[in-house]
């Protein structure tokens, strides 16, 4: 597995898919344990606003897919670069995550029909134990060699075992210099650019398909899924 690791992995170099190959040693030697627990989410935190405006600041919107269906999209934030030093994106009731989960943030561009990706992370809830999980620059994709994400940067989830508002958490909210627009219609927002994941791949600015990643989404969730199945009958 190391050997795989550095000759197929490494060369290609995206954080997410070097997780899934790390899951999948991990479940052959026996050091990750299935999490069986429910998992919702409630907040997404980024930590380190990113410059992908003239002035600074950004209008990230948040897209999730489990299974590579799309199951949330978020309203469009409006932060500008010296007003807050985070953001955070709050779904209530939270939201049931299962399996492989696929979250990307995007930029909505001022006066312009199009987005960037801020940053993109694939996970698979099996592997979660955690109610709170961060990932620094370094661990999402494209994002650890993009100089408009801050060195410092990191993204964070909370989660709880259940979809009600977690109490206790004000001082996550945003201050009064971010709005939010809730105009979810916009076509922009709502393009799922994978619903035909299988049929293309997006984002390989190489222009080389990611089949690591696909080799070890397939190996790592049908382990995962097949222990987690094992593991219940076993309760």
């Amino acid at each position: 597995m190391k050997r795989f690791y550095e000759d197929k992995v490494l060369p290609v170099g995206q954080p997410s898919q070097k997780r899934y190959v790390e899951y999948f040693s991990g479940l052959l030697s026996g050091h990750i344990k299935i999490n069986n627990k429910p998992l919702f989410l409630h907040h997404v935190i980024m930590h380190g606003i990113p410059n992908f405006e003239s002035k600074g600041g950004c209008r990230p919107f948040l897209k999730i897919y489990q299974a590579m269906q799309p199951v949330y999209t978020s309203g469009i934030y409006n932060v500008q670069g010296d007003s807050q030093t985070s953001i955070c994106i709050t779904i209530e009731p939270g939201l049931l995550l299962k399996g492989d989960i696929l979250l990307k943030c995007y930029h909505k561009r001022y006066r312009s029909p199009c987005r960037d990706v801020i940053f993109r992370v694939q996970f698979h809830t099996c592997a979660v134990h955690d109610l709170g999980i961060v990932f620094g620059k370094n661990e999402l994709d494209e994002t650890f060699k993009d100089d408009r994400f801050p060195e410092y940067g990191k993204v964070e989830f909370i989660f709880s075992f259940g979809p009600e508002k977690i109490h206790g958490v004000d001082h996550l909210e945003n201050g009064p210099s971010v709005s939010v627009d809730y105009n979810t219609q916009d076509s922009l927002i709502r393009w799922d650019s994978y619903e035909n994941f299988n049929q293309s791949c997006e984002d390989n600015t190489d222009g080389k398909c990611s089949w690591i990643i696909d080799f070890a989404t397939n190996c790592a969730g049908s382990i995962l899924c097949t222990m987690s199945t094992a593991h219940r009958l076993q309760e």
